[in-house]
């Protein structure tokens, strides 16, 4: 699943080929796809109008229309936002095609349909009705601290639920707990041991950001590379474990990500 580093890569090719131009109509092709909003509403949103600016929180994307609306996109599992120029064929699982006057497109492709696509007032009344927490970037470590300290459960799970942080999800929660050296099966952190994963969290984002979310240029100290069946430790050479965390696949290092008493 995209996680912030794809979804704000994302952001940015919007940004680069999508806006200051007049659309022509919204064609929804799988009704799936919408999120509270009819395939005729999405069109009259969207016909005649522009996409101003291009915004994302956590894995959510806002692109800015006239008259205070936004059209709200979320990626799912399988989600592809592809710019066509005229004469370019669609993608085989387009369910939204936003058609502008200069005759190129912008197709909303998505296999397995988990991706969204919908309507809102503003961003943030949109955050606010959905109760999604800060977006991980955006968020201060008092906020982090504030919402995490005294919660009883597993860190892995806690980091990926997007009411208390937005953007993170499987793979970089894995890669933060890494970086920290902290179990994803840990409970009840100290203030210092959260202190080090909020740290680790903002530059595991920020570095995969830098190199455009490619996971195999991420540096080789990382778990990624060799977040895997096999895979070993990069620090010491360890077989990293892999567990069923909450529902989701997990690997870590059993030697320098023991479990550890706050």
């Amino acid at each position: 699943m995209p996680e912030l580093p794809e979804v704000e890569m994302a952001r940015r090719y919007l940004q680069a080929t999508s806006l200051h131009q007049t659309i022509l109509s919204a064609r929804v092709l799988d009704e799936r796809i919408l999120s509270g909003v009819t395939a005729a509403r999405m069109d009259r949103a969207l016909t005649g109008r522009q996409f101003d600016c291009a915004m994302r929180h956590g894995k959510r994307l806002f692109l800015k229309l006239q008259d205070d609306l936004w059209l709200t996109l979320h990626l799912g599992l399988t989600g592809m936002l592809i710019h066509l120029e005229s004469g370019q064929d669609e993608p085989n699982h387009t369910r939204l095609l936003v058609i502008y006057e200069s005759g190129s497109r912008l197709a909303f492709d998505d296999l397995r349909i988990f991706g969204e696509a919908g309507i809102t007032k503003s961003p943030q009344l949109f955050i606010k009705e959905r109760n999604i927490g800060p977006d991980a970037l955006q968020q201060d470590l008092n906020g982090f601290l504030e919402s995490m300290i005294g919660r009883k459960g597993l860190i892995k799970p806690a980091l990926l639920n997007q009411r208390l942080v937005a953007g993170l999800g499987n793979l970089y929660a894995d890669e933060a707990l890494f970086q920290a050296g902290i179990c994803p099966m840990a409970r009840s952190l100290s203030v210092e041991q959260l202190t080090d994963l909020f740290s680790s969290f903002q530059e595991v984002l920020k570095t995969s950001i830098a190199v455009h979310a490619h996971l195999d240029e991420l540096p080789r100290s990382y778990l990624l590379p060799h977040r895997h069946p096999g895979g070993r430790c990069p620090l010491d050479g360890a077989l990293l474990s892999r567990e069923k965390i909450g529902g989701r696949t997990s690997y870590y290092c059993p030697m320098h990500q023991k479990m550890k008493k706050s």
